[in-house]
């Protein structure tokens, strides 16, 4: 019986997790070169691909952003990707994806429409601007 349990609840978890579950991400941290979307786990991370060039777009609204965002950071909606507009029309840059945390799928959202529209280096900051102002405090 406790074996009967055990497995519904496992199985339960594992449909909930897919259910869950939007588009798979895939970890460049892990050595893997199958990876579509460099996932981007820290700030540090963040800095350093903006150093390296990255163009940081930011999907929170627009009064969200006015209140602090990252330097240099570009407001887009979802909208505005679909659209076309926005991106670079070099499709090697490489663009950084961001929203307000981990629970705001709109990041990942616009990494997908990236991809569609044929760019190569598409990273996602699933952190967010929670995460970034933990480690960066804005006013000081």
């Amino acid at each position: 019986m406790a074996v009967a349990i055990r497995f519904i609840a496992c199985l339960l978890v594992v449909i909930s997790f897919a259910a869950c579950s939007g588009k798979v991400r895939h970890d460049f941290g892990g050595g893997g070169s199958d990876a579509d979307v460099q996932i981007l786990r820290d700030c540090p991370a963040v800095e350093l691909s903006i150093w390296d060039g990255a163009v940081v777009f930011d999907l929170r609204d627009y009064d969200q952003w006015t209140q602090g965002h990252i330097s240099g950071a570009r407001q887009i909606t979802l909208q505005d990707l679909e659209r076309g507009r926005g991106l670079p029309d070099d499709k090697d840059a490489p663009v950084l994806f961001m929203a307000d945390g981990p629970m705001d799928t709109r990041a990942e959202q616009a990494a997908d429409i990236a991809l569609k529209r044929g760019h190569n280096d598409v990273q996602l900051f699933p952190g967010g601007w929670r995460m970034w102002i933990g480690a960066h405090p804005v006013g000081e």
